[in-house]
Order: structure tokens, then C-alpha cells, then sequence
């Protein structure tokens, strides 16, 4: 979202807790809307749905992790909300065309 939108305290936020299992629900909660407003506004600001941005984070914080930590991948998986490695492998390979081991073997 451009710097100063209204979406940038929940995406603040939204950073803040990758490692919490968050849902629409709980997302609409925090910024006060319905569900179906807050995936108007969140598409109109970032061209995606919450849930969308939020996997994107999770995996854009998971790289970040695999570059710079030795974190084992499963404790990675966690710590940005992945509800397991297998859910976070799978993801990850999606959105990046890597595992998250040959993704860490690329820095190393």
C-alpha cells in the first residue's frame, strides 16, 4: 500500500503478528470493517486480498530468515504462521520456484 494509506496501521500490524494464525475474520476485527469492506479496500490499495498480502509476507519473512539465521526450516514454518512445514514448503516452492533449502543454499 502507498505510504500513508489508510491500510498502513493494519499492515503495520499485520507484520507485527505473521506468526499468529490469523484469519479474514480476525483481520476485519482489527480494522474495524466487515469482511467483504476490508477485501474491497485492501484490493482498491494493494492490488491483492488481505490473505494474499499475507501469505506473500509470511513467505517475503521466511526468506529473509533463510538468508540470515540458522533457524531449521520446520521452526522457520512457525515462527511466520505456517501451521506446518509441509503447508510451508509447499507454499514457499510455490511463490518462489524453490525449496526452502535450496533457497538457503543459495547464500550460504
Amino acid at each position: 500500500a502507498p505510504h500513508g494509506s489508510a491500510l498502513e496501521p493494519l499492515l503495520t500490524w499485520l507484520q507485527d503478528n505473521l506468526g499468529r494464525d490469523l484469519t479474514l475474520a480476525d483481520i476485519a476485527a482489527r480494522s474495524g470493517t466487515s469482511t467483504r469492506t476490508l477485501i474491497r479496500r485492501f484490493r482498491e490499495q494493494t492490488g491483492t486480498t488481505p490473505l494474499q498480502w499475507l501469505h506473500r509476507a509470511r513467505i517475503r519473512r521466511s526468506q529473509h530468515l533463510l538468508e540470515t539465521t540458522d533457524h531449521s526450516v520446520e521452526r522457520i514454518a512457525a515462527q511466520v504462521g505456517f501451521g506446518s512445514p509441509t503447508a510451508f514448503r509447499d507454499r514457499f516452492k510455490r511463490t518462489t520456484g524453490v525449496t526452502p533449502h535450496a533457497y538457503r543454499r543459495s547464500f550460504s
